[in-house]
Parts: structure tokens; sequence; C-alpha cells
């Protein structure tokens, strides 16, 4: 896979405008523009505009700021997938950012494991927005915010698609990206270590890729360095958190990603500054820092808005 030139860039309706030099700003507490140096030409803006559903040839990743959690919203021509909505009281936020970016319609939501901070908000999504397929982990999680969203989606009758085996849904599509599930196994067992129950997905629009790994700790990474899975990813979603647990340096050769994304709240006490360190190289976007951040592919190249205004 040829490594893609990363540009500056705002994403507007129709076209994507690069804009090149040092142009990365986030205000200070009074106000004024700052510099951030992100070692990477990256657009800032203060908040993500309302605008249509991206245009066919374009793939949109959100990674959502909520704070100590993962919502990731993927957006294909007129299609829209919500991978895990945060904890329970961001429900309304992530429901908010959806509907302001004028989506009235998800064709897949996908809880890649039970714990609070992945699927706490999705209940008041789905309750709020029309939802064609859910996709869960097969896996019993007896929690309130588990139960409430699975009462949620009996209630509303969506379909729900339970992922036992990669076999039995190896590979669909979001319009015209291809999303690979890549774990789990029905052979596993995780009840004492759930977060490795993560589905474990792998977003290929073109000549770009993005990979996405829950809450998957090293045991994940040996696993699926054990396989003949293509693992090359232009895009890593840290696994955890960016927690010492997973992103093995192994595993990040084998990936290879030229931009690392860590979904993380402030001081949550999850960032190891050991996987920091073998990220060194990589640009590395944090939602703690950064805000909401947002990778734009063509299917050749990549381009990145960060949006200091997140919720968490």
């Amino acid at each position: 896979m040829k490594k893609l030139k990363l540009l500056c860039a705002v994403l507007l309706p129709l076209i994507i405008l690069f804009m090149f030099g040092a142009c990365s700003r986030r205000g200070n507490n009074q106000g004024e523009p700052t510099e951030v140096d992100l070692g990477f030409d990256v657009g800032i803006r203060e908040r993500i505009e309302e605008q249509p559903l991206s245009p066919s040839d374009l793939l949109a990743v959100h990674f959502i700021d909520v704070g100590q959690g993962d919502a990731i919203l993927l957006i294909q021509g007129d299609y829209a997938m919500l991978v895990d909505g945060g904890p329970p009281e961001m429900g309304t936020s992530v429901f908010t950012y959806i509907r302001d970016l004028g989506i009235t319609r998800l064709t897949y939501v996908v809880n890649t494991h039970p714990f609070a901070d992945h699927v706490g908000g999705l209940a008041d999504v789905v309750r709020r927005m029309d939802v064609d397929y859910a996709l869960i982990p097969m896996l019993h999680h007896s929690t309130p915010d588990n139960y409430a969203f699975l009462d949620t989606l009996h209630e509303v009758g969506q379909v729900i698609v339970p992922i036992a085996d990669v076999e039995d849904l190896n590979t669909f599509m979001l319009g015209d990206a291809k999303i690979e599930i890549l774990s789990p196994l029905s052979t596993d067992s995780w009840e004492r270590q759930i977060a490795n129950a993560s589905i474990v997905m792998r977003v290929v629009f073109g000549d770009t890729s993005f990979l996405l790994m829950g809450d998957a700790m090293r045991e994940i990474d040996y696993r699926l360095l054990d396989s003949p899975i293509n693992l090359l990813s232009d895009v890593l979603k840290v696994g955890r958190h960016g927690s010492a647990t997973s992103t093995t340096s192994a595993f990040l050769e084998a990936v290879s990603p030229s931009i690392a994304v860590i979904s993380v709240g402030q001081e949550e006490g999850w960032l190891s500054n050991e996987v920091l360190g073998r990220l060194d190289g990589i640009h590395t976007f944090r939602t703690d820092i950064h805000g909401n951040v947002v990778i734009t592919s063509d299917g050749t190249r990549l381009s990145v808005v960060v949006d200091s205004s997140g919720g968490g």
C-alpha cells in the first residue's frame, strides 16, 4: 500500500479545500488563538458546521469527543454507521452531533463491546434515530447500560445482528466502503476479559484503510498477528484508549499506520506513556487534546480536521 501524502484540509460540502503551511490553531482561555504544534499540518475549526452527507466519492470518519469512551461515525455517500456511543451521559451529545451533520438515518449501529463508555450512549441515539441494523458481540454482560441498549433495540423493533463468528458476517458494505470484521471468533471466551470480545473492524475505501480496535488488548494483537489477515492500515484507532495493555510494538509494525487516533478522557489515567512512545513518528491525534477528529478519504489521500469544540 502506498504511503499517503497527508494534507492540511477543511472539509466543505462538495469539495476539500487544501491549505498548506502552519495553520494549526485553537483558542486559549482569553479567546485568542494559540499555536498547537502537532507535527502535522491540520485545519482547526471551533465548530463543525451543519452540512449534507459526504459526497459519494468520499469517506468521512468522525472520531467524536465523548470524554472517556468511544464514538465513531462513518459516512459514505448516503450511508452512515455509528460505532459505539460513548458513556450514558454523552448519548444526547452524540445524537446532536449526528443530527447537526444532516443525518436522519443510520444504516448500522455497532456496539463493539458492552462496557459503559462504549455502549452507554447508544440507547439514547437509537431511541431518537432510525437505524436499519444493530451489530452487537455475542456476549452476555449484565450491566444496566447494556440492558438499556438492548431493551431499546427491542422496543423500537430494530434488526439485531449478533456477531458470533467473523465467518457469519466477515465483510459488508457501507456504500462503497468495505467493512471487514476481524474479531471476535465464535471460539473466543473472554468472560474475564470482556474488552477482548470487542468487534474489531478494518474499513477499506479505495486505496485507503482504517483499523478500529475497540478495547481489544494485546491478546487480540497477538492472534491477529498469527492470522493471515491483512492488517496494513493508514489510520489506526488505538485500542483501549491508549492503555499499555494493548497496541504492542509488533502489532504497530504490522499495521504501519500513518495516523493514529486515541479516544480518551482528560486525566482518566488510561493513556500510557509507553504506548505514546511506541507511536512516536506516527501522526497522533487525541480527543482529550484535539476534540473531535475528522479524517476524510477520497480513496487515495487523507485529510484531517480537528474540532476543539468537542463535547468531552
